[in-house]
């Protein structure tokens, strides 16, 4: 959380679907012609404010124990704003965490995490995915 204006923005880089030299439209005069000018495309952009996901399983996680919550999300989607809005050791917070997807992407990136959900049943299941995040960092 902050106040005011974020303290840390990394933005997500993505490959452009076309990339080189080509003809670029400028502006139209009055005669309606457009006009082009040879101008530079680039490899990269940033991620615009569309994000899409694949969602289900093998698509939002590979952690079956995740699906016993009703509504998890993918990881793909809570690394993505982790690595977008705070650096290594930052601390995440997700208030409502369930199946604590948050917490394991903030783990994987090196974040320290809070995470808090009201379900008792849904903290182990976190609290499980997120031992698993150890077991795999201890192979490595």
């Amino acid at each position: 959380m902050t106040k005011g204006t974020p303290r840390v923005f990394n933005p997500i880089r993505v490959k452009t679907k076309r990339s080189g030299i080509e003809p670029l439209p400028v502006n139209k005069k009055s005669d309606g012609i457009t006009r082009k000018v040879l101008g530079q495309l680039k490899e990269m952009k940033v991620k615009d404010n569309i994000w899409e996901y694949a969602v289900g399983m093998g698509g939002s996680t590979m952690d079956k124990i995740a699906f016993k919550h009703p509504a998890i999300f993918p990881e793909k989607l809570a690394e993505d704003h982790i690595l977008s809005w705070s650096n290594e050791s930052d601390l995440v917070l997700d208030p409502l965490c369930g199946s604590g997807t948050t917490c394991k992407m903030a783990k994987i990136h090196n974040r320290k995490y809070i995470g808090i959900d009201i379900s008792k049943e849904y903290v182990e299941i976190a609290q499980e995915r997120l031992k698993l995040v150890s077991r795999i960092k201890k192979m490595d």
